[in-house]
């Protein structure tokens, strides 16, 4: 194992990240936010791996709507031409039911006989690359021991329903949120116009697909599976579906999934405590009766 820790003002980690993605076989990146000017410093190392098949991972946060636009659609864009490139967003702590701030910088990279780990301060950033006073370790192992541990840990933020895959359409919105906080982000937050804006997008993120079924996939499924002969769903029959999914999937980072109380939690989901967008989605049959539909929107589902 070699161990070094470097500032920017020694050498650019930059330059290291670009030694390590033109040749790495797998890479996995987690990042608190992402910038275009971030992109544009590792670009050459990053199509050169894609065109030499390497399969890459990128997670950028959107706390505080810091991540830009313009990198979300650099990479969306290039995922149309390199299926091998993944980009995912962690949801703002606002809208992602943990309320955490979302702050990890990894950046993982697997060839044949090595394993290279970075962690650090630096964001994928042309500042946080180049020129900031960033401090970062790293390792480099042929026996994965750190690494094991951080790619455990970037499978803990990747494997969680907070994760969406967002697309253009989404974007439209986010750009428009996003140029409002540049401006005036405490002004922006009491604009009446921004906030149904920051809504509507919270929406669009709830339908974007995911890494993992949530509880509320998962029952829409088993309701639909198990109304193909019958008019409604009991209670107990949605519970068990659930339960055998989750087995099935073998979802080990959805440990919210696993509550106590399996049917309580779907139950509450059901009836509309999830919030007023569920209550779009079920239909019970009487109160208490522990029968449950789809609505049309409800069939209609495609999120996570």
């Amino acid at each position: 194992m070699k161990l070094q820790i470097i500032s920017n003002l020694n050498y650019p980690i930059g330059n290291v990240i670009n030694i390590e993605l033109q040749n790495s076989l797998e890479t996995k990146i987690a990042v608190a936010f992402m910038k275009y000017t971030g992109l544009k410093v590792i670009e050459k190392s990053l199509l050169q791996c894609l065109e030499n098949k390497g399969k890459v991972e990128i997670i950028a946060g959107l706390d505080f709507k810091t991540t830009d636009p313009q990198s979300m659609y650099y990479l969306i864009d290039l995922q149309k031409n390199f299926k091998n490139l993944s980009f995912f967003c962690f949801g703002d702590k606002d809208e992602n039911k943990t309320n955490i701030v979302f702050h990890p910088k990894i950046y993982l990279f697997s060839k044949k006989k090595e394993k290279t780990s970075i962690i650090g301060s630096t964001n994928l950033t042309g500042g946080g690359l180049t020129s900031n006073f960033e401090v970062n370790t790293i390792i480099k192992e042929q026996k994965p021991l750190y690494y094991s541990q951080l790619e455990a840990v970037y499978n803990s933020i990747k494997f969680t329903d907070t994760i969406f895959i967002p697309d253009e359409e989404y974007l439209l919105g986010y750009s428009e949120v996003f140029k409002t906080f540049l401006n005036n982000e405490n002004k922006a937050r009491k604009d009446k116009g921004v906030k149904k804006l920051i809504k509507d997008i919270k929406r669009k993120e709830e339908e974007l697909p995911g890494t993992v079924p949530t509880m509320k996939q998962l029952t829409i499924e088993a309701i639909k599976y198990l109304t193909k002969e019958s008019e409604y769903a009991k209670l107990k029959e949605i519970g068990d579906y659930v339960e055998k999914r989750i087995k099935e999937e073998n979802i080990k980072f959805n440990m919210q999934h696993f509550r106590e109380n399996l049917r309580k939690g779907i139950y509450f989901d059901l009836i509309g405590f999830g919030g007023k967008y569920n209550k779009e989605l079920f239909e019970t049959k009487g109160k208490y009766t522990g029968l449950f539909t789809l609505t049309p929107k409800g069939k209609r589902y495609e999120g996570r």
